[in-house]
């Protein structure tokens, strides 16, 4: 007697053993593989349109960034920049030095230009003997000499019209009598604006040489006025000036002979000459 014969499987179910996965109690089941990335997607400009645009679709994780090469050529730029300024600064600094140091040198040379000028266009201040004032007292150490002190004023005349005149310290003054100096002393340090006379008083003091005769009785009198000649000599240093511009120190010599009626109370001038 035969065997029944198993139907055969159905028409839709193909599945065979060998395709079934093999899993065993003792293993474990392996992860499922990630699907690969899509494909990119190519979209297609229409044919009515004239030039040809391809846009690409990238994932991000592919996308790497790299500067363009404008920036590089940026960076470089700027690199250069600051020692193109620094040559170009350079020759700026030194026109501005030698601009400075020329501009200087012309205020300089103005300078001169004008105190030459001033010098040699101005004219010297005249002088005249306008009182003389003695004081004496007898010496106890010696019979034959007197200590005298002598105030002698002078008026000064500054012709110039625009110039003052700055009269500095150390200028000498002395006074003679017969070429003999009875008295020394110092002319004072003042200034004298422009066209205009100044009173100036010098005082003087007594040597130590014995006072001549004549000078002693003028000295003395009283009732009958003795006339006696002297001399006054000037060492003076003076300065022009125009407005805030000074000269240098220039020596000037003064000379005067004059003729008064007495050394005593009284006294005045009869004559009078200076010459500088």
């Amino acid at each position: 007697m035969e065997g029944r014969v198993p139907p055969p499987p159905p028409d839709g179910d193909d599945t065979d053993d060998n395709s079934l996965p093999l899993q065993s109690s003792g293993s474990k089941s392996l992860p499922p593989t990630p699907p690969p990335p899509p494909p990119p997607l190519l979209i297609t400009p229409p044919p009515d349109m004239c030039s040809e645009t391809y846009v690409i679709q990238i994932p991000k994780d592919q996308i790497y960034r790299i500067p363009p090469p404008e920036n590089a050529l940026f960076v470089e730029r700027r690199g250069k920049k600051p020692v193109e300024k620094n040559k170009k600064s350079r020759p700026k600094c030194w026109v501005w030095i030698t601009g400075s140091i020329l501009v200087v040198l012309a205020l300089i040379i103005a300078l001169i230009l004008v105190t030459l000028s001033i010098v040699y266009r101005s004219k010297s201040p005249s002088f005249s003997v306008a009182h003389v004032l003695v004081k004496y007292a007898r010496n106890s150490t010696h019979k034959h000499s007197q200590s005298a002190g002598y105030t002698i004023s002078l008026k000064a005349n500054n012709p110039n019209e625009i110039m003052g005149i700055d009269y500095d310290s150390g200028g000498v003054v002395t006074l003679s009598s017969k070429g003999k100096k009875i008295a020394t002393g110092k002319f004072p340090s003042l200034e004298q604006g422009e066209t205009g006379f100044k009173k100036i008083k010098v005082f003087l003091k007594g040597t130590k040489e014995t006072i001549p005769k004549e000078i002693e009785k003028s000295m003395k009198a009283n009732k009958t006025k003795v006339p006696v000649s002297l001399t006054l000599n000037a060492k003076l240093r003076v300065k022009l000036k125009l407005g805030v511009i000074k000269t240098w120190i220039i020596d000037m010599d003064v000379a005067c002979k004059f003729k008064v009626n007495t050394l005593g109370v009284g006294s005045m001038i009869l004559s009078e000459e200076c010459q500088n």
